[in-house]
């Protein structure tokens, strides 16, 4: 191998090097954001679920979180429970309800895994429920 072609294989060793040093910390990040998404989105499923029945049933309907099982419950539905390193914030009641118009008591839920945290909102006139990135 002639010294050019040394050359061109210590630059790219180098810059493998680069890469390697560089790319962990936000593959971290990446996927610290990936699992509190969907931690949210089984968030927003139970929410949707709880005000889709309250509707439905023409009846109310509490959808309960427990911060400290890190769990979301539809009224007389099973525990979901979210993966092990995730927080749960919840509503300071516990509890959100969904009346047969629609509407709810409001809330939010704030799911989070290390620095990266996305805020679980329940319009209380509306019902609605969306996700919104926190920042950080």
């Amino acid at each position: 191998m002639g010294n050019k072609g040394r050359q061109v294989l210590l630059a790219i060793t180098a810059m493998g090097g680069v890469v390697i040093g560089v790319v962990p910390p936000y593959m971290d990040q990446a996927m610290a954001r990936y699992h509190a998404r969907s931690a949210a989105d089984d968030v927003v499923d139970a929410l949707n679920e709880g005000r889709a029945l309250a509707v439905g049933r023409t009846r109310m309907v509490r959808v309960v979180v427990d911060e400290n099982l890190r769990s979301i419950s539809v009224e007389g539905g099973r525990w979901r429970k979210l993966p092990s390193g995730i927080a749960l914030a919840g509503p300071k009641q516990g509890t959100i309800i969904f009346r047969p118009d629609g509407s709810s008591t409001g809330g939010q839920v704030m799911v989070s895994q290390h620095s990266r945290a996305v805020l679980v909102l329940v319009d209380g006139p509306s019902g609605r429920v969306r996700r919104v990135e926190a920042a950080g």
